[in-house]
Formats: structure tokens, sequence, C-alpha cells
């Protein structure tokens, strides 16, 4: 059965511009989810308020990645910050602009909704028959962002609190931990920031390059709950610890045979709080042949030869190799 969930969010202050900014800081968290459609009375206005919040979202990105030397965080900002600035919002009808990525609707639009709207935003409320019709068009797992809380969302309507999906990410979590467990792997080893993480970490990464598929189906299963469920409140630990397991998602996909994709990049919080490597190591670099090397000296075989296979579909290898991972290369 489809199932679609329901947040009841409220804002300290009102006015156009208070709601275009918890808006699109809600719908940063989720902006690789798919389409979105903000509710209100007055489109136009709150789409230049929406475009202005977003814009500035966006140029705190640029000085966050401009701040770092981090490779895999300049990785993870360069690809949000293309997203972000090849959004589309419009205030005309899905009819007319199908290809748009966030609508700013009338009520008595939401008979026409978007095809694969992930996030509704309800600024203005609806009739009761007008959000049944916009409910009926939404995927399973969508989710409504109310900040009215007049609407019958769950006794009459049928969606769940969002609370459900936040407890998926919980279930997903203990699953992840309990394969790793299965192959000796502690991702509280891979959070700490000491030179022992760089070997936890390459470790990690050599047992799980021996069982890939496994892994990512994995990890993948956990990507999707977390992105359903997000914006998310956790602690600063559980977080880096979401993200230690997204990078190393991240490294064994890129290292993995087949085509290079941006998926695990998508997962990455909005926080600014992985801090896996040290920095000096990052920055030394070394050249394949001496990473080969020190990877079969330390019995990382699957490691060591996923190194070659990459290498060897790289045009130029003269220069140093960044041990990171091949994302950090691309970056050269």
């Amino acid at each position: 059965m489809s199932v679609r969930f329901i947040e009841l969010r409220k804002i300290a202050a009102r006015g156009t511009d208070s709601i275009a900014a918890d808006t699109m800081r809600h719908l940063h968290a989720r902006q690789h989810l798919g389409k979105a459609a903000v509710i209100t009375t007055q489109p136009a206005p709150m789409l230049a308020a929406a475009r202005k919040q977003w814009l500035k979202l966006s140029r705190a990105l640029q000085k966050q990645r401009a701040s770092t030397l981090h490779a895999d965080k300049i990785l993870k900002y360069t690809h949000s910050i293309t997203h972000m600035q090849h959004m589309r919002f419009t205030h005309r009808s899905p009819l007319e602009v199908p290809d748009a990525d966030v609508y700013f609707l009338t009520p008595d639009q939401l008979y026409i909704m978007p095809v694969n709207c992930w996030t509704v935003y309800i600024v203005n409320e609806p009739q009761l028959k007008e959000a049944q019709a916009m409910l009926y068009q939404l995927p399973a797992d969508a989710l409504v962002v109310d900040y009215l809380h007049r609407l019958p969302w769950v006794q009459e309507l049928g969606l769940q609190p969002k609370q459900a999906l936040e407890a998926d990410v919980d279930a997903q979590w203990r699953q992840v931990k309990q394969f790793l467990h299965g192959y000796k792997i502690d991702i509280a080893n891979l959070t700490q920031e000491n030179p022992q993480t760089v070997d936890a970490m390459d470790d990690a990464l050599d047992t799980l390059l021996g069982v890939s598929r496994k892994f990512l189906a994995a990890a993948n299963d956990f990507q999707r709950a977390l992105e359903l469920a997000r914006p998310l409140r956790c602690s600063k630990a559980l977080r880096t610890s979401y993200d230690s397991l997204v990078i190393l998602a991240h490294r064994v996909q890129a290292l993995s045979p087949g085509v290079f994709t941006q998926q695990f990049l998508e997962t990455y919080n909005e926080d600014d709080t992985l801090f896996l490597y040290d920095i000096s190591r990052e920055l030394r670099g070394e050249d394949i042949a001496t990473a080969y090397a020190r990877h079969m000296a330390a019995g990382r075989v699957h490691l060591a030869y996923a190194l070659r296979v990459w290498a060897a579909t790289q045009p130029d290898q003269t220069g140093p190799f960044w041990l990171l991972t091949d994302s950090a290369v691309r970056l050269r």
C-alpha cells in the first residue's frame, strides 16, 4: 500500500522571507530526491523570496568549499553547488513547464501536480478535496510539510508522521552495522581523529572491496532511508558515523568495476562534520606504484588491485596519486 508522510513544522517568525528561508533550508536537505512544490496563494512573491534564500545557501556552500582542503568535502560541495545552480524554479503549471524542479502553486492548481514530486510545502491551506487530489498524485514515501496544522492529514487523509521515516533510518542503520560487524569492521573506528583512522579506513576498504556488491546493496538501502527522512536531527557523533559510512560506500563504489556515479555523495549531511583524514598525509600524495606496494605489504590485496585497475583507466598518472580516493584525483 502506498504511504505518504506528514511533518508539522513551525517557524518562529511569520512573513514571506521567513517562510521562504525555512522551506529552502528544508529543501536543501532533500534536493536530490526529486521535484518539490510550495503551495501558496502568492506564488510569484514566494518564488522571488525563495530564490533569494536559495542563492544565499549556495553562496554559503561556496564559502565552505573555499575554506577547506579536504578532498572529499570539496567534491561534496562542488556536487551540491552544481546541482543547486541548475535547479529551476517556476510559478507556472507543471503542464506548461514540465521540466522545472521547484513549483510554486496555488491551492486550486493541485489537481495537476508535478511528476516525481517528493516534497510539498503547505504555506497556504488547500481545501480537503484539493489536498486529496494532490496526495493521489504523489509517489509513495513522499513528504508533506505543513506550516498551518489545520487539515486532518493523519485522521482522514491517511498520512503517517515523519517520525516513521526516521525510525526506518534507525532500523537500516542497525542492519548496516550488523553487516559490518560480520566483517569485523567497527564504524566508530573510522570516525576518530587520529593517525590510526587512516589505516582503519584502508583496512575496511580492502575488506569491503572483496564483498562490494553486498556492501553497496546494504549501504544503498540505508542511503535511501536517510534521503527520505531528511532533514534529520541527530547527535554530532551519530551524524559523523553516518558520514563515515557514506564516504566508505563512495570509495568502494568508485574503486569497483562499472560506471562511476555520484550516488553516495548525495547523502552527505549538510553540517560540516566529516574529518576522517589527517591533513598532512592527505596533502603529501604518492605515486601509484608506491601506493600499490604499500597496500600489498600491508596485506590489502583487494585495495591494491583496485588501485591498479583504476590507474589503468586514467589518461595521465605521471603526477602524485592522492591516496584518499579516485574522486580526489579527479579534482587535480
